[in-house]
């Protein structure tokens, strides 16, 4: 797998998908974008898995979409003129692009990101599609977008509104201005900083494993509560989660989560 662009493994219930093509600092070819949600998906679906983390070989996360890919697929040649039809295959490249991250935003179970380095443009985009995001303190982040001459397009403009506040994401967003780890902290994009890649997958694995302690039926119930509970009011939402309990409160897990309680001990979930 090691000489794959893009690879997943499994380590103790925690699916991680590799970027591997640090030689090009992980821009996001043709390769990685599109394996990408097929690894996600495959890692969703397995019951093995119960937290997803991304992350990235070499000393940078993403360096965004590689320019050859944004040349070759909306074949920006050099009077630029379009006729309707291609206007139209445009929406549908870009809704392909799209669809990728969205798969990252969909799944079932949490997402982490491991960052190090640059996460800029793209992958920012990218990130922001997971639950959350750590860092090591040199990592970068940005809507460089902007800068290039392009409304950014696959998701951040859509999902770090609900990451952090409207304000501060608007001057990034009209800026396309670079943005450091002790920043993403502050305004809540990233939750943890480490000092060195090691110790950022070791903290991303721990986190992963922290969560994977608990019962994987009820982090999925939990991870669809917050997600849909941000397309709903407050009282749809309560009904919603009034349903889950209805269907699952009742579960092998509940009742050995009260007796580990009651007799001290690590409860053993069997996601029941």
């Amino acid at each position: 797998s090691m000489d794959k662009k893009i690879f997943s493994e499994i380590k103790d219930n925690i699916g991680i998908v590799w970027l591997n093509r640090p030689e090009k600092k992980n821009a996001l070819n043709d390769e990685l974008w599109f394996g990408l949600p097929k690894l996600v998906k495959e890692l969703d679906e397995n019951e093995e898995v119960v937290v997803i983390i991304l992350a990235a070989k070499g000393d940078t996360f993403s360096a965004g979409i590689d320019i050859n890919l944004l040349v070759e697929a909306f074949d920006l040649n050099e009077d630029l003129r379009t006729n309707a039809e291609e206007r139209i295959e445009i929406m549908e490249i870009t809704k392909k692009f799209q669809d990728a991250f969205t798969t990252v935003a969909k799944t079932k179970k949490p997402t982490i990101a491991a960052i190090q380095g640059f996460s800029i443009g793209g992958a920012t985009n990218l990130v922001a599609s997971c639950d959350i995001r750590l860092s090591t303190k040199d990592a970068k982040f940005s809507i460089g977008e902007t800068k290039l001459g392009l409304v950014a397009d696959v998701g951040a403009l859509q999902r770090m509104p609900k990451i952090i506040s409207k304000g501060l994401l608007r001057e990034l967003a009209y800026t396309g201005k670079t943005f450091g780890a002790e920043y993403a902290k502050e305004i809540g994009f990233v939750n943890h900083i480490y000092e060195t890649h090691e110790e950022l997958i070791n903290g991303a694995m721990d986190l992963a494993k922290d969560i994977a302690s608990n019962s994987p039926l009820v982090i999925k119930g939990v991870k669809m509560m917050l997600d849909k509970g941000e397309e709903l009011t407050a009282d749809q939402s309560l009904d919603l989660v009034r349903m889950w309990s209805t269907s699952f409160l009742t579960s092998e897990d509940l009742k050995e989560g009260i007796f580990a309680m009651m007799e001290k001990r690590d409860p053993k979930f069997k996601g029941k």
